[in-house]
This record gives C-alpha cells, sequence and structure tokens, in this order.
C-alpha cells in the first residue's frame, strides 16, 4: 500500500485476538522504530513493549478501552518546547507502518493506566511517556458492548468536516475549493483524514502564493498531539506525491484570533 491508501485504511481497533505479535511483525516493527527519527530536532523515542513477561501476563491497564491486546507501542520524550507534536508526528509514522503490516492501532492519550505502562518502560531524567497503541490482531468476532457503545453514542466519530470548513486560500474569509487546491488536494485530503481527540479537528490551513500555513484551534492536553499526526500525513503524502517543500517556522503569516499559528510549509522553487 502507498501512503495515501494507508491512511484512508486507517481505523481503530479496540477487540484483539489475544494472539502475541509473530515474530516477524516484531521484528520488522522493531526495525522500523528503532530507525525513525522526530522532525524539527526534537528527542522522543518508541518503545515496544509485551503484555507477557517470562511467560507471566504483565498488568497493562486500558480502563476496558482495549481487549485482547498482547503488545503496546509507547510514546516517550523530553519535556522542551514543540516537542509534543515532533513526537505525535514520528509515533504516527510508526501507527501507519503497522497499518501497512494488516496490523490493528488505536491512540490512546488518557485511557491507560500510566503507572502500569511506566513500569514496563526505560524512562530517563527529563522524560515523559505520553501515548501509547495497542498493536496486534484486529478480531473479527462481534465488537465488544463498550466498543459498540463508542461508536453508537458518537458517530461523528468516523465523519470529518467538508474540506471548505478547514482550508483556505489568501485569508480566512475565503475557503480553500478542490480545484484551487491543485497539487495540494490529496495532502490536505489526507489532512482531513488525520484522527484527532474526541474528532475536535483542530487544524486549520492557509493557501498562500509561497507556503501553507497551519494553525490549529486550542483543545487542551491534546491539540498539539493531534497537530503533529496532522503534520505527519501532509509531508508524507508530498513525499509520495514529488511535492518538494519544508516546515519552517516563519514570523510571515497572517494573524488570526480564534487560532493560533503553529508552522508552515514553504514551497521549494
Amino acid at each position: 500500500m502507498n501512503i495515501v491508501e494507508t491512511i484512508q485504511k486507517r481505523r481503530s481497533v479496540r477487540t484483539y485476538t489475544g494472539k502475541p505479535l509473530r515474530e516477524e511483525h516484531i521484528a520488522q516493527i522493531q526495525q522500523y522504530i528503532s530507525q525513525l527519527q522526530t522532525p524539527f530536532g526534537k528527542k522522543a523515542r518508541i518503545e515496544l513493549i509485551s503484555g507477557q513477561s517470562d511467560e507471566k501476563p504483565v498488568k497493562l491497564g486500558t480502563y476496558g478501552w482495549i481487549k485482547g491486546a498482547c503488545e503496546y507501542m509507547t510514546l516517550i520524550y523530553e519535556e522542551e518546547p514543540f516537542v509534543e507534536t515532533a513526537a505525535a508526528y514520528m509515533f504516527e509514522q510508526a501507527v501507519l507502518f503497522c497499518i501497512g503490516l494488516e496490523l490493528g492501532t488505536c491512540w490512546l492519550g488518557g485511557s491507560f493506566s500510566y503507572s502500569d505502562f511506566k513500569k514496563q518502560v526505560r524512562l530517563q531524567e527529563n522524560e515523559r511517556l505520553r501515548i501509547v497503541s495497542p498493536v496486534g490482531y484486529a478480531s473479527d468476532g462481534r465488537k465488544r458492548f463498550l466498543e459498540k457503545y463508542i461508536v453508537q453514542a458518537d458517530k461523528k466519530h468516523a465523519s470529518r468536516k467538508p474540506f471548505n470548513e478547514l482550508f483556505f486560500e489568501k485569508n480566512f474569509n475565503n475557503p480553500l475549493t478542490e480545484t484551487a487546491a491543485a497539487s495540494f488536494l490529496t495532502p490536505l485530503e489526507m489532512v482531513r483524514l488525520a484522527p484527532s481527540a474526541n474528532n475536535k479537528q483542530e487544524w486549520r490551513v492557509l493557501l498562500e502564493d509561497h507556503a501553507l500555513h497551519f494553525y490549529k484551534q486550542s483543545y487542551p492536553a491534546f491539540d498539539t498531539i493531534d497537530m503533529g499526526i496532522a503534520l505527519c500525513h501532509f509531508e508524507l503524502t508530498c513525499r509520495e506525491l514529488g511535492i518538494d517543500g519544508y516546515f519552517e517556522m516563519t514570523k510571515d503569516f497572517p494573524n488570526n484570533e480564534k487560532l493560533e499559528y503553529v508552522i508552515s510549509w514553504m514551497r521549494s522553487k
């Protein structure tokens, strides 16, 4: 699968078969995450941990949100400005890689037992365990009551805002059309499909002649994480389509009282 197909296929999986990952999958994931680096020069890493230790179960609590998962990826980073966004970018790369292996995943930012997972990772001074995701074989059986409740209680988890509510051209009074998006149509559509906490979809993008400026609405505890996922989708898609450019924090961006500027994608000349 290419990156666009992988993003389109991505779904949150909460119920797993209970079977541990096969050795080849563990090796592939370990090799992939070992070479990942965050963008923007920030320090973060991903550890793959098992719910088994010497053939004994290890307690990894998720408050009933996840069932049957034997392995989890954990996101760890050193506290510094902008690191959450950079770390989330990297973690989404790992998530998409696992999806490419036909494995299930699910971002967890608060619905897991921090103390349980902290016992299984090697935190250094100034490091924080921020995100975990189960990774494993999705169950083909019927969905559990809790999972049914999650989907049924909030149908919008499977929906996205329209293109013209998220993306703008030259100013925020002028919604960007799919035609005017031109070569950036697919990268922006992959941003639109990015997951976000409670499906808030905090990101907004303003297209100018020389750049695309990324902004976010405030959503405490998760807006910086969600922005990292969106930036990952955008840049990986641009790379796949051969669109040259780079992220840069610039002072030359339009202000918006309701939005916080994050970063810009500068087109290569």
